[in-house]
């Protein structure tokens, strides 16, 4: 299936699309319109609370372009659009805004209503045409675009499960799926119709991740294209799933990666056929998606030399592959990044950053590493040489994630104080 096959919502003769190097418009909606639980908010809300007054005194290094404080609590969720200026947020005030990157301050384009609990998971769709939010309290929003992203549409909603704790768009066809705290992963299409497609249970412990894998070779002869999923759990297991069918390619359990790892992470490598996972005890192994063989296992406590951390610290928080360069970066609540060389599983370079480190993302097609930390900043690197190349500050507490945008030129945070910062 296709993302332009079903109904969709017809063009508006005035539609434009938004210009990315200039500021939104934002459309107000239409106070007859039916079924539409959000309430959009404009800058010119009296009930909003106004520009942050104290917003230099949060730090007077501050180096951003512009923030972002519309949420009263913790942002967990944080990303951008693949084609305009927005970014979707959401937090521990139950609450998700998408809102505008291009402007100063940024305006405020859709409020995203009907959580009972903190929005940890979602995003937009590689299209850009559909937006997902999922919260602790179990519910997974589906909403979609409209007028080009200048507003967004409440679809659907599903509620199956306790807790959400992680969701995933399939790159190329309509799908997504989420993971939940009971070891389930769900499955559902969004055209033509939303409909539910697979329920998969495989583990004993929480879903911790989940992305679905290319497929190996497109269809032919009008046949459709393979599609399956890949989760893992904190019980020390990874799944290869076929969807829909709900079928098991192959699952990996303990014995076979010769320790039991709870599992918290995971990252695909670029072209797809492997993926690093890792654990919250400092493991991380390397596995073919295709077959499931188990290509490496690392210790990166012991590339580290840190074998006596205490075990609160030993957890992987972030993975990153590069494009250019054969490396692997694994980040560690420790507070150290160890650069890997994905040929002999070696540390390449090890960057000492201080406190937790939360993220790390290289910047597409360049060798050059971000990463957020506990200690309130973001920073680049060389991965070549290890050399610090910038530092963004800003926060009063730590930056627990980022999005990128712009290719990488513009970083924008998530932070535990409930700030978003721009930085270009």
């Amino acid at each position: 299936m296709n993302y332009d096959e079903g109904t969709s919502i017809p063009p508006d003769e005035n539609e434009t699309y938004l210009d990315p190097s200039a500021a939104l418009d934002i459309i107000p909606d239409d106070e007859n319109e039916e079924d539409h639980p959000m309430s959009d908010v404009s800058d010119n809300d009296e009930d909003q609370p106004d520009a942050n007054d104290d917003a230099e005194e949060i730090d007077m290094s501050n180096n951003s372009l512009t923030y972002f404080d519309k949420h009263t609590d913790s942002i967990f969720l944080i990303g951008t659009h693949p084609k305009v200026p927005l970014v979707v947020t959401g937090g521990g005030d139950d609450t998700g805004y998408v809102w505008t990157s291009n402007a100063v301050p940024p305006k405020v384009v859709t409020q995203l209503s009907g959580h009972t609990d903190s929005l940890v998971a979602g995003g937009f769709s590689p299209d850009g045409e559909w937006l997902i939010t999922g919260g602790m309290d179990g519910r997974v929003r589906i909403w979609r675009a409209r007028a080009r992203g200048q507003k967004w549409e409440f679809r659907d909603s599903v509620e199956e499960v306790e807790e959400v704790t992680w969701v995933a768009f399939h790159p190329t066809q309509p799908l997504f799926a989420f993971g939940a705290n009971n070891g389930s992963a769900w499955v559902y299409s969004l055209l033509p119709k939303f409909e539910h497609l697979s329920v998969l249970y495989g583990h004993s412990g929480s879903c911790t991740a989940g992305a679905f894998i290319p497929a190996a070779s497109p269809a032919t002869d009008g046949g459709e294209e393979e599609i399956n999923l890949l989760t893992i759990s904190d019980d020390g297991t990874l799944i290869s799933w076929s969807i829909p069918t709900g079928v098991q390619n192959y699952k990996i359990s303990p014995p076979q990666f010769h320790y039991e790892a709870p599992w918290v992470n995971l990252s695909l490598h670029p072209t797809g056929t492997s993926v690093a996972i890792g654990a919250a005890d400092g493991k991380v192994a390397i596995v073919g998606t295709r077959t499931g063989s188990i290509i490496a296992t690392v210790d990166v406590l012991g590339a580290t030399g840190k074998t006596d951390m205490p075990e609160e610290e030993r957890s992987v928080e972030g993975i990153a592959w590069c494009e250019v360069m054969n490396v692997l970066a694994v980040s560690l609540v420790a507070g150290v990044i160890c650069i890997f060389d994905t040929g002999s599983w070696r540390v390449r370079r090890t960057l000492d950053v201080g406190e937790a480190v939360t993220k790390v993302e290289f910047i597409p097609g360049t060798a050059e590493l971000i990463s957020s930390s506990m200690d309130g900043t973001v920073k680049k690197w060389d991965a070549r040489s290890g050399e610090q190349l910038w530092k963004g500050t800003g926060h009063s507490s730590g930056v627990l994630g980022f999005a990128l945008a712009d290719g990488g030129q513009t970083i924008i945070t998530a932070s535990d104080e409930g700030v978003a910062l721009i930085y270009k």
